[in-house]
């Protein structure tokens, strides 16, 4: 169905892919001029099924709302020369459908033609009548717009859910031809069915690093399924050299290819093979391989052709450290990956939560736990968040009063109060917001509370959609990479935002900015609670009726909900493959190792539960 000439890469964030899975079809022609069935790619072609569509040129007796539902047909299975011989000679030379793509939630609905006025009788010639002007008539199709692709800049707009339809109806021209009517004007956009969208492409990451190079970061693009592995292969790998303008650029994350290097990849079998030519230091060449390897191998949910990557550096390979004799790489020898990766070490099943006499304690998942008290900070207080390294503390007490300090140290209150929730980034820099107000703050850690800002700075959020002036920031979480942050908005929205800090100047401590992603996923009804990261690709929100957890593949994929007995208060993950933690009443915990597993109570090795309230991954 997609061409990569006609269909380049798509930039999009991942979580549109639930809200595009809803079934739809254009409406057709009596003739039926299409027939689709599921078949298996093509050697060459990327792995999975496909929705196959069967077109036909347009009939002679068709009216025009069959000849504008029959080009759709022919457009959206990429039958390009069977979608002109819709169009008149003069239409067929200019239409151009790589500028745009509509995605239709539901169905594009074809309406009745409306007869337009003839043109101008035409003079006559050689004494001879001439004939009557052709007929003309226009055809509007019209839908609920799911989201408006830009495939030429790659950016992307999703109207808001609250209000009206921003892209509007759209008008097909037709003339009566001897042949029968044709369409003279077309909008240069595809127009699919979120059905054909999801049968058209499949969902793989670009993988950046954040600016501090210590993660790769995932970003979330749409490939088309009919390219060819060698020509997506080479498209992937120009867009790690060249990166999309998108939500996650302009400062959020970074490539590691120099500016003035020129590259190239060719693929034979599971090799690709990938040329760059240019200065490009050592350092240099092993982030690039890790980007490589991430992009071409690691990411893909229909999988990937590409099972190793060589680099070659003007004309030379180069050798990975440890194998000096084979310049092919797998997976496994990256030196960068995406943070948030599972572990088994200890330190990453170790938690922390309050015990109902004010201490905090840290414990690790095991059989049974053995807490251990690390710090006592009084009674009244409601939630902690323990940074990254284990070394700072952040707790809410009363009315969202915040205290910030060591974990084993005094504890500090900051000014202000109504603060909803606690968020630490792998720089030790706390983020939090408050209900009274649609701001974002950023508390910055020191070895002590001495070298802290004497206030916080507050994070601006710019939107590639439509934010309502007062919304409010009711939670936050930072991503493992502290690059992208998970916020629910009004208590029902959930959306994606990419971290860019701006420089310092002279004392200052410089400004955080968020660039909010368009797309977001809303639960109007039974609202969203909490959010937690699951690894670097996957979040976990609370909410719902009862108390229903939902895991959001961020890349995309369909989510999975469970719905407990019980009453939920909290919820917290961090590594994926990580046990999740559940605070529930009567101060108990329990833990599952993911969403489709039963849950247990987290107790003792004397068997008894363990007991305590906000249980909290470090970050």
């Amino acid at each position: 169905m997609a061409s990569p000439a006609r269909r380049p890469l798509l930039a999009l964030l991942a979580a549109v892919t639930a809200a595009l899975a809803v079934a739809g079809c254009v409406s057709m022609p009596s003739a039926g001029p299409v027939l689709s069935y599921p078949v298996t790619q093509a050697t060459g072609s990327q792995n999975g099924q496909n929705l196959q569509f069967t077109t036909q040129p347009p009939g002679s007796t068709w009216n025009p709302g069959q000849i504008v539902s029959g080009f759709l047909i022919a457009a959206a299975a990429n039958q390009d020369q069977v979608a002109r011989q819709y169009l008149t000679p003069a239409e067929g030379k200019k239409w151009d459908p790589s500028l745009t793509t509509y995605v239709y939630q539901t169905r594009a609905n074809v309406l009745n033609p409306v007869p337009l006025p003839a043109g101008p009788q035409p003079a006559a010639t050689n004494g001879k009548k001439a004939a009557k002007p052709p007929q003309r008539a226009s055809v509007e199709v019209n839908g609920k717009i799911q989201a408006v692709l830009s495939t030429l800049y790659g950016t992307y707009q999703v109207p808001s859910a609250s209000g009206p339809n921003s892209s509007g109806p759209k008008y097909f021209g037709l003339v009566k031809t001897a042949a029968g009517w044709r369409i003279s004007s077309a909008p240069s956009a595809l127009l699919l069915t979120s059905a054909q969208f999801a049968a058209d492409y499949d969902l793989r990451n670009l993988y950046f690093f954040d600016p501090n190079y210590r993660y790769l970061v995932p970003d979330p693009v749409y490939v088309p399924l009919q390219a060819s592995a060698t020509t997506l292969t080479s498209t992937l790998v120009s867009y790690l050299k060249s990166p999309p303008r998108d939500w996650l650029s302009g400062g959020a994350t970074e490539t590691a290819f120099p500016p003035a290097t020129k590259v190239s990849a060719t693929l034979a079998g599971n090799l690709a093979t990938v040329n760059v030519t240019g200065a490009i230091s050592n350092a240099e060449r092993v982030e690039v391989s890790s980007q490589l390897l991430w992009t071409l191998v690691g990411s893909g949910e229909g999988g990937s052709q590409v099972k190793s990557v060589e680099l070659v550096v003007d004309g030379k390979p180069f050798y990975p450290a440890g194998s000096p004799v084979n310049a092919v790489q797998i997976l496994s020898q990256a030196a960068y990956g995406p943070a948030g990766q599972p572990s088994s070490t200890a330190a990453s099943k170790e938690f922390y939560y309050l015990g109902s006499g004010g201490e905090v304690y840290s414990s690790r998942l095991g059989v049974t736990v053995k807490p251990t008290p690390i710090a006592k900070i009084g009674a009244s207080y409601t939630q902690i968040a323990v940074s990254k390294d284990g070394r700072y503390l952040a707790a809410l007490r009363g009315n969202g009063e915040l205290f910030i300090g060591p974990i084993r140290g005094p504890l500090v209150r900051e000014q202000g109060s109504g603060y909803l929730t606690l968020s630490w980034d792998p720089s030790d820099n706390l983020w939090t917001t408050t209900g009274s107000n649609d701001q974002i703050f950023v508390f910055r850690a020191g070895a002590n509370a001495n070298t802290r800002q004497a206030k916080p700075i507050v994070a601006t959020v710019t939107s590639g959609r439509s934010i309502v002036s007062g919304e409010q920031y009711t939670a936050l979480q930072i991503a493992p990479d502290g690059v992208r942050v998970a916020m629910i908005i009004n208590s029902d929205e959930l959306t994606f935002g990419a971290i860019v800090w701006e420089p310092s100047t002279g004392l200052g401590p410089g400004s955080a900015k968020i660039q909010l992603s368009p797309f977001y996923i809303s639960n109007f009804d039974n609202g969203f609670n909490q959010v937690t990261w699951y690894g670097p690709d996957n979040v976990i929100t609370l909410g719902g009726p009862g108390s229903t957890l939902t895991e959001y593949p961020v890349d995309g994929g369909t989510p999975t909900s469970q719905m407990l007995n019980q009453a939920v208060e909290s919820i917290t993950a961090a590594t994926s493959g990580q046990a999740l933690i559940a605070g529930i009443a009567r101060n108990a915990m329990i833990e599952a190792s993911n969403l489709t597993q039963a849950w247990a109570p987290i107790v003792t090795d004397a068997g008894t539960p363990v007991v305590g309230i906000s249980p909290t991954y470090p970050g």
